[in-house]
């Protein structure tokens, strides 16, 4: 659109003022005599200086004024040619964009002014030529591709533009590709530098839904158990009430104010079949799918709920359940709760449901599995002893000439050779970063042995504080064992903490008593 755009962004109110510019031409040494004593020349009327393209230029109304020595003579254009003033382009030139000013010379002395002018070819008007298209269903986007618009210049004439020409000069209102309701009613075109509109009017019906058909599946229609659902592809055909029909694909659902169930990118359970395509008035279309169902041969814990000890009344909460899955002929799938009900996958009592005293257990199952797993309720395990590779944070300390041999054999802790020292405390081994909460019930289990053939042996055994904020005195009143043979036993001791909370409490084993030494099968910390 040059025509349109050259010199009319800058149409300025100053070029309705006198003089943008005025200067003497350098003088010369052959000055005309009756020139040779001009000390100034200015405008006094200005010329006409705005036109439009293709007029002609029009000086007839400019005055200028001599200064000789003082004396002003007032010089009016048509007695420029008899003062031998020519301006340059001549009165009367048909006016390009080129030209932005009249020269004025005074004859050959070298002397005269510059005037700026403007020339332009403004829109004035703006018409629709080709309609774009008028009728549309509410949840469609505004179409303008076929939009044809006739620009009218100040000079009288008309130009052509596709849409796709003069978008970035136009703005319309609704924008193209806007989604539309029933509250459109018309379509604004404005041209925006010369703010001329054309309105045309738009009729947009409602979405009313009667029955649809599926015209292209999704690209994606099997599945796993547990995959996520993908429409993407997804082209649907819907006829209205009306019986004029409308073909929707998936991206543009949310339009139309259509969903799905299950929704998109939602985790398939095994008994799906098919995807419902709704809207507000009823069910619209069914798409096909295929979700292939496990083939579980096993199920085990692999991580218990974070809660195991519940008081009558309160919700039972399943966070951090995790079960695997076995799998035939693939890798095992490990399931946190709140997928259970994807998988298939039910506890007794649920997430969700209200503890009532004398429920020991939550039982897990998984259907068409024949056994079940159970995660026993009424203690949370603080801590509980793996020994298969090492001392499972346990910790030898040695004070006093008193000192131990500390090894880990087959899963077990053994501990001999042990030189006692002043203090049957000089030698400990214990487990440290305990928390224990003011109140809490707690219970310590614990499974060992004297050494084979060296003796009875006596130790105490307790839990108590670890960093020394309560003198490192036991929480659960200490105490001491006695092992009289060589076979395992289980030691078991209960207690209610009675100081304030600690994150540093430890199971403490004072073993400086004597020689002999122990075997450590295994060891429990449990909240009760």
């Amino acid at each position: 659109m040059k025509q349109t755009t050259n010199n009319s962004r800058f149409k300025f109110a100053s070029l309705l003022f006198t003089l943008v510019f005025v200067a003497f031409l350098s003088s010369c040494d052959n000055d005309d005599e009756p020139l040779s004593n001009l000390s100034r020349v200015s405008m006094k009327t200005l010329p006409q200086v705005n036109y439009v393209l293709g007029s002609e230029l029009n000086l007839s109304d400019m005055v200028i004024t001599l200064d000789k020595g003082g004396e002003k003579i007032d010089i009016p254009f048509d007695s420029f040619e008899q003062e031998g003033i020519i301006t340059e382009p001549e009165n009367g030139k048909v006016l390009e964009f080129s030209d932005k000013s009249v020269t004025i010379k005074l004859g050959t002395s070298g002397k005269g002014l510059i005037q700026t002018i403007s020339v332009t070819n403004d829109v004035t008007a703006i018409e629709i030529k080709n309609e774009p298209k008028k009728e549309y269903v509410s949840g469609q986007k505004l179409d303008l591709t076929d939009m044809i618009v006739t620009m009218v210049y100040e000079n009288g004439d008309r130009k052509d533009f596709d849409y796709t020409e003069i978008k970035d000069e136009i703005e319309t209102i609704p924008e193209n590709e806007t989604v539309l309701s029933r509250d459109n009613k018309e379509l604004l075109v404005t041209y925006v530098l010369t703010d001329v509109t054309v309105e045309q009017e738009i009729n947009v019906k409602p979405f009313a839904p009667l029955k649809g058909v599926l015209v292209t599946a999704p690209l994606k229609s099997e599945y796993g158990v547990g995959e996520r659902l993908d429409l993407a592809g997804t082209l649907i055909r819907v006829t209205l009430l009306d019986n004029s029909e409308v073909e929707v694909g998936y991206e543009e659902f949310e339009n139309f104010k259509l969903t799905t169930d299950p929704t998109n990118d939602e985790l398939l359970k095994a008994n799906i079949t098919d995807v419902k395509v709704l809207h507000i008035t009823g069910e619209v279309v069914k798409i096909p799918i295929t979700v292939i169902p496990l083939d579980v041969v096993g199920m085990e814990i692999e991580t218990n709920p974070e809660k195991l000890v519940y008081q009558d009344g309160e919700t039972i909460d399943l966070d951090g359940l995790n079960v695997k899955l076995s799998i035939s002929g693939s890798d095992d799938l490990i399931v946190s709760f709140d997928q259970f009900e994807v998988y298939g996958i039910s506890t007794n009592p649920a997430n969700g449901d209200v503890y009532s005293s004398g429920t020991s257990e939550i039982v897990i199952s998984y259907p068409g599995l024949a056994d079940t797993i159970s995660i026993p309720l009424g203690s949370e395990i603080l801590y509980e002893s793996d020994f298969s590779s090492g001392f499972d944070g346990w910790v030898l300390n040695q004070n006093g000439g008193g000192s131990a041999n500390v090894y880990e054999e087959n899963r077990t802790i053994v501990i001999k050779d042990i030189v006692p020292g002043a203090n049957y405390w000089d030698v400990q081994f214990y487990k440290p970063n305990l928390m224990l909460v003011n109140g809490g019930k707690y219970k310590l289990t614990v499974v060992l042995k004297a050494y084979q053939s060296q003796g009875d042996f006596s130790f105490t055994l307790s839990v108590g504080d670890g960093d020394g904020r309560d003198g490192y005195q036991p929480y659960d009143g200490g105490g001491s064992i006695f092992l009289v043979d060589s076979e395992y036993s289980t030691y078991e001791k209960t207690f209610t903490m009675t100081k304030s909370d600690t994150p540093m409490a430890r199971i403490l084993l004072d073993i400086g008593n004597q020689t002999n030494g122990i075997i450590i099968q295994s060891v429990k910390f449990e909240k009760i």
